[in-house]
């Protein structure tokens, strides 16, 4: 009896034990199945990662799709992907990023009945649309699968830009299963996140776009306003030279005065712009900060004296002179200073120019600037907004002092180039004191001379020069400009006549040829790389320079790889026009 009941009980525990082991066995299953199911969901989330830094890289719109759609089909193993952007009118949707694929530019038209269907018509939805099985009704159905996924690409407006779609086939020997439940979560986590990408390069593109429209309405309104302008201020030139009625001076001088400072006002615009785009660059030459100083004082000194003002400077503490920088900004920005200061300072009132040096070393110099005025100062309220762009203390003060108040804008973020920044110091009714400090490199080039050449009128009797240009009177004011120096001149109205007059004449006939840009026919771009392309040595070597209203650093570079020597702004300073001829000219 004892036997048997132990016989029952070793029966009982080697039963509980395959039992247990059982419970075990199915447990590991379980947990192999968790980790298979967590190593899968690391393994596809890792793929979207590398995806997602992919798309990143990005430069555009249209290799974003291709990315997506790659994507899409190596992460979740889909027979077939596509990325499909809306148009504008929102009537069809055109394949725009595909795998395995083969209808290149598809279009597929659809209506508000199917957007309003999908729920991208009225309150966009993110979940994934799902599609299975593709009837022959789908908007999809031409893409030969049977089952289908997509979410709808979201813009920023908070309207349908496209679809990500990822579509399975059963058909044939197609060896993937239709997987919703495995696919759903990290699809909708791969589409959002591309989602996102797209949009930041759509509205990136849209920025592009802008600030492109921007620079060539700025280059057309600064070649629109710079043509009169060049008439303006070339015939009061000529009328000043040829001494055409004395009695006129005046007017003459006013003349040349008013359209200097509408020329001034036009390149504050443009300069603004210019700025805010992230194009400026300064320049790395050598200068002699005692010219600047020197060549400042020239105009700033007369503007004093014509409101009998004291024009103080000081630079007393200067001990190096040469450097290493741009010149041109910088002055730009003193001239801005000092001219503020003479404007706001009333008559018989007092402006201190000081130019410090305070620290040194073998290779860089602090030096700082101030320029301190009596004038009307700054009321406490408009200090904030005094650089920004189109700002000025008040409506009045434009009103009585003119001025765009681009000025100071210009100047601080010129500073700002340099590693600076102007302050400013104002008590109302008692003046104001603006101040910066910049470290310069000094020019320690024992070789290195700086030459000023002062270019007198060349001598160009025997040369021959070709002026091309579209408006009569821009080609008699070089006529005029150009009379004292001997050089022979003819003229051509447009790019095609110029080209058919250099392919007509003898070798070596032309030596200058004055290339306005924007003509009728031909312009100055294609006229003279055509001139250049001429089977004939002379037309390789001939000096053209661009004469143009187009002033933009784009339009000097577009100049220079279209083959020209060099470029002249309009309106042209006759000393400017001379003074580049003869280096062209070598004379």
């Amino acid at each position: 009896m004892d036997s048997l009941n132990e016989h029952e009980i070793n029966k009982k525990t080697i039963a509980d034990l395959q039992a247990q082991i059982s419970r075990y066995e199915l447990s590991e299953q379980k947990m192999r199945s968790i980790q298979h199911k967590l190593d899968t969901q690391i393994e596809t989330f890792n793929m979207i990662h590398k995806y997602t830094q992919q798309a990143f890289r990005a430069v555009n719109t249209d290799i974003l799709c291709d990315i997506i759609a790659e994507g899409i089909a190596d992460v979740f193993q889909l027979e077939i992907s596509a990325v499909f952007t809306m148009n504008p009118d929102r009537d069809n949707l055109t394949l725009s990023g595909s795998f395995n694929i083969d209808k290149p530019g598809l279009v597929l038209p659809i209506s508000d009945e199917w957007l309003q269907n999908k729920g991208l018509k009225d309150q966009i939805e993110h979940d994934i649309i799902t599609e299975s099985p593709v009837g022959d009704d789908s908007l999809f159905s031409a893409l030969g699968v049977s089952h289908i996924l997509y979410v709808p690409i979201i813009g920023n407006e908070r309207t349908c830009e496209g679809i990500i779609l990822g579509g399975v086939s059963k058909s044939g020997d197609a060896i993937y299963d239709f997987r919703p439940n495995e696919l759903l979560y990290p699809f909708m986590v791969y589409s959002q996140q591309m989602n996102g990408i797209f949009n930041g390069l759509s509205a990136m593109a849209r920025a592009n776009e802008a600030a492109r429209a921007k620079t060539v309405f700025l280059a057309n309104l600064s070649h629109e306003m710079r043509t009169p302008l060049n008439a303006i201020i070339g015939m009061a030139q000529v009328s000043r030279k040829s001494g055409y009625r004395n009695d006129r001076s005046k007017e003459i001088s006013q003349i040349e005065t008013s359209s200097k400072h509408l020329l001034s006002l036009i390149n504050d615009i443009l300069e603004i712009s210019k700025i805010e785009e992230g194009k400026l660059v300064l320049a790395k030459e050598a200068f002699l900060l005692s010219e600047i100083i020197d060549n400042l004082l020239v105009s700033s000194r007369q503007q004093a004296e014509d409101k009998h003002q004291e024009l103080v400077v000081k630079t007393a503490s200067l001990k190096s002179d040469r450097f290493i920088g741009d010149s041109i900004r910088l002055s730009q920005v003193l001239l801005n200073l000092l001219s503020n200061a003479i404007k706001f300072t009333p008559e018989h009132g007092r402006i201190d120019f000081e130019i410090k040096e305070l620290s040194s070393d073998p290779e860089n110099a602090m030096i700082e600037f101030s320029v301190k005025d009596t004038g009307i100062g700054i009321l406490p309220e408009f200090m904030p907004n005094l650089f920004s762009p189109f700002e000025q203390a008040d409506s009045s003060i434009s009103r009585k002092y003119g001025g765009t108040g681009l000025g100071l804008a210009i100047s601080q973020r010129i500073a700002n180039q340099m590693d600076s920044e102007i302050i400013v110091e104002s008590e109302p009714g008692e003046g104001t004191q603006f101040n910066f400090s910049v470290i310069l490199p000094k020019d320690n080039t024992v070789a290195t001379t700086i030459v000023r050449k002062t270019y007198e009128i060349p001598k160009l009797s025997g040369k021959r020069a070709l002026v091309v240009d579209d408006v009569e009177i821009n080609r008699e004011i070089i006529f005029f400009l150009l009379e004292q120096t001997g050089i022979s001149i003819e003229n051509a109205q447009n790019g095609k006549i110029a080209l058919d007059m250099v392919e007509e004449s003898e070798e070596g006939y032309y030596d200058l040829i004055l290339m306005d840009i924007q003509m009728p026919l031909m312009d100055g771009y294609t006229a003279t790389k055509m001139i250049r392309a001429l089977e004939r040595a002379d037309t390789k070597e001939t000096v053209i320079l661009a004469m143009t209203a187009n002033a933009f650093k784009e339009d000097i570079e577009q100049a220079l790889e279209a083959g020209m020597n060099g470029h002249l702004s309009k309106p042209v300073e006759e000393s400017v026009l001379l003074k580049a001829i003869a280096e062209a000219l070598k004379i």
